[in-house]
């Protein structure tokens, strides 16, 4: 929950003495002392703070980014510039995982995954005028070695109208690198969520949150609405063509949403989401003819028929292929004599959308489009404002077409992934959380002696400390 700040307090009247008039001059009646102007607050961005704003205000208490601190003005007049208010968190955490190896891959990446790591840095810098505002937020983290740099720049025209602070403004432009406002989850900040990571699902279909475009989203009244133009490209899309665009086309995301109070204590909101768009398969170059050995009998010699020969490639042209998503989410907030309880879920149903997991190109053999499918049901209850259960169940599948021979005969093949993830921790109210998850991820990903498809033992669990400014 985004609360709406402070308003302002008023000036208080001049102590100083006033100087006397010139003799024979006109005494003109003391003006009374004028309060300072009420200082307008940055907008709250309905696509930002997960499935259009307002709606993921849920009874839950707020995180400490989460809340909007409205910056103090310096000067006079509506356009008088606010300072820059600075926010931000860090998360350093130890994980585990059942699949992590002493190795190197081939490449050289390592295969050990049992480390300390700072997974998110984050800083942001706000600055809000009466009608525009900016922000911008940095990351800095130890996730693939050392990196920092910008993570989301945002320019901001709004127009307010007759809606409250606390309210999205009824209109709002934003240009720049953003959250893409596609169902509940993937807007959300990750200083706001509670458990470690997004589900498989989501981080399949949008590796980041991030992309680079232009969102018209506001309020109004109990509707939401965001309707953003992008890229296509989000950041760590392993196309190589990250908040690039390598076609003219540009995806469409479109979300619009509700909540209601039917009861005092009880909260529901939810919303539809879809986007559409074209992905790219890149082409090659031209290729010469080369000669390679196989050393089939390992004597290290060329012997009669090791040496095999390779045609020349002419090159071959890029395409575009189609993708879409659609989706769904609810959330039912309410409150028990433990605290607000939150119980949420949401469903997509995808074509061609993986860049992340089982990365969809239709345009390769067998040249079939990839359907995805994949829901997620989770759970958070308070305990006192100082603890924090939660548990979420989540079901992918990257490929509900998939097959492969097996004893002369075609048969399903299942690339389905199930992760169920308890989560507890301590809290230290807008200041701290100590949280630990444990994932039991069941998957097909393995194969058993007879080569068959098995579960992966690829369980993992995080402990992280995250400490907000």
């Amino acid at each position: 929950m985004i609360p709406a700040a402070p308003s302002a307090a008023p000036a208080e009247p001049s102590t100083a003495p006033s100087a006397a008039p010139p003799s024979g001059a006109e005494t003109k009646p003391a003006e009374p002392p004028r309060a300072a102007p009420a200082r307008s607050a940055a907008p709250t961005d309905p696509a930002r703070d997960g499935s259009l704003a307002a709606r993921a205000e849920v009874l839950l208490p707020p995180s400490a980014d989460a809340q909007h601190v409205e910056p103090a003005k310096a000067g006079k007049g509506p356009e008088a510039a606010p300072l820059i208010d600075i926010s931000g968190y860090i998360q350093g955490e130890y994980q585990s995982h059942q699949d992590s190896e002493d190795q190197l891959r081939q490449g050289g990446s390592l295969l050990n995954q049992n480390r300390f790591l700072v997974r998110r840095g984050r800083f942001v810098l706000k600055r809000a005028w009466q009608y525009s505002s900016l922000e911008a937020e940095l990351d800095g983290n130890t996730t693939s070695g050392p990196s920092f740099g910008f993570y989301r720049a945002e320019a901001a025209v709004f127009y307010r109208g007759n809606n409250e602070k606390s309210l999205p403004p009824v209109a709002q432009l934003t240009v720049g690198m953003m959250r893409t406002p596609f169902g509940f989850e993937l807007p959300q900040p990750a200083g706001e969520r509670w458990f470690m990571e997004r589900t498989q699902l989501s981080r399949a279909l949008w590796p980041t949150e991030i992309d680079v475009g232009a969102r018209l989203s506001g309020a109004v009244s109990a509707f939401r609405y965001a309707l953003a133009i992008t890229n296509g490209e989000p950041l760590g899309e392993k196309s190589g063509f990250q908040l690039q665009d390598p076609n003219a086309n540009k995806d469409v995301t479109l979300n619009v949403g509700a909540k209601a109070s039917p009861l005092e204590n009880l909260e529901i909101s939810g919303g539809v989401s879809a986007v559409t768009g074209k992905g790219f398969h890149a082409g090659t170059g031209v290729t010469k003819g080369t000669v390679g050995w196989r050393d089939i009998n390992d004597n290290g010699n060329i012997d009669s028929g090791e040496l095999v020969g390779a045609a020349a490639q002419a090159e071959t042209p890029s395409k575009s292929f189609d993708r879409f998503a659609i989706g769904a989410d609810l959330e039912i907030g309410f409150k028990t004599a433990l605290g607000a309880s939150l119980l949420y879920g949401e469903v997509i149903a995808a074509k061609n959308m993986d860049r992340g997991f089982f990365v969809a190109d239709p345009v390769v053999a067998p040249q079939v489009d990839l359907r995805e499918l994949g829901f997620y049901v989770g759970f958070l209850q308070p305990i006192t404002e100082y603890a924090m259960l939660g548990f979420r169940a989540e079901y992918y599948d990257p490929n509900a077409d998939s097959s492969e021979p097996r004893s002369g005969r075609i048969v399903p093949l299942k690339n389905t992934v199930r992760v169920f993830s308890p989560m507890a921790g301590l809290v230290l109210p807008k200041r701290a959380r100590l949280l630990f998850q444990y994932d039991l991820i069941r998957d097909h990903l393995g194969r058993d002696a007879q080569g068959v498809p098995a579960d992966l033992k690829n369980d993992a669990w995080t402990l992280r400390l995250q400490v907000h400014l």
